[in-house]
């Protein structure tokens, strides 16, 4: 992040000064949230050379934007920035024995304490389960702990995959919207899910 984007980010006005989002910072789970074989930490400089690499699944890419910096510093640096305006909470999901990265997780709040989650897995952790365990790690604590009243997440109607993820996850379709985001000039129609605190655990 440059110093230009710090004082641009420093002069806007806060989600929650206008009533609406929670008190910055977003704080880091604590304790750490840790699976059966996954756990959630921050992004740290040494896992951008993992992290650049990572090739998005194509029915999800749509969703996955470019690395925010051109180093480990830089990144790290600005979803740090991020955490403390209360904007954004970006964890890396880690192998629990070797800390080795397998993807990433966040959790977007909004107007009204909303958040929005999503994920991006490396190709070789997919299909075994790393992004039902780190997905939920990280829903199971705004929906608890964090106090969040509501998640929603989006998923593009041709992302089967995403979709049985929200599902197991415990997240209940709520419609779709169209035309609602747009990735190489064309638009695209999108899954809307919700998951509440008082929704059954998820499976």
């Amino acid at each position: 992040m440059t110093k230009d984007e710090s004082f641009r980010r420093s002069n806007l006005p806060r989600i929650s000064d206008i009533g609406f989002g929670i008190e910055p910072p977003v704080p880091n789970p604590d304790p750490p949230l840790v699976g059966p074989t996954v756990a959630l930490r921050p992004f740290r400089p040494d896992d951008f050379a993992a992290a650049s690499i990572v090739d998005p699944d194509p029915a999800s890419a749509v969703w996955v934007p470019p690395m925010p910096g051109d180093d480990g510093a830089s990144v790290a640096e600005y979803y740090e920035a991020c955490r403390r305006d209360g904007d954004l909470l970006h964890l890396v999901a880690a192998d629990r024995s070797s800390d080795r990265y397998l993807g990433e997780v966040m959790l977007a709040i909004g107007e009204h304490r909303v958040g929005e989650v999503g994920c991006v897995i490396r190709p070789d952790e997919r299909g075994h389960g790393t992004a039902v365990e780190a997905l939920g790690l990280l829903a199971d604590w705004a929906l608890g702990p964090l106090g969040l009243p509501r998640l929603q997440v989006f998923v593009a109607v041709q992302n089967l995959g995403g979709l049985r993820l929200s599902e197991r996850i415990g997240f209940r379709h709520e419609g779709v919207l169209r035309s609602y985001g747009e990735h190489d000039g064309r638009r695209f129609d999108a899954f809307v899910l919700s998951r509440l605190p008082t929704d059954p655990a998820r499976t």
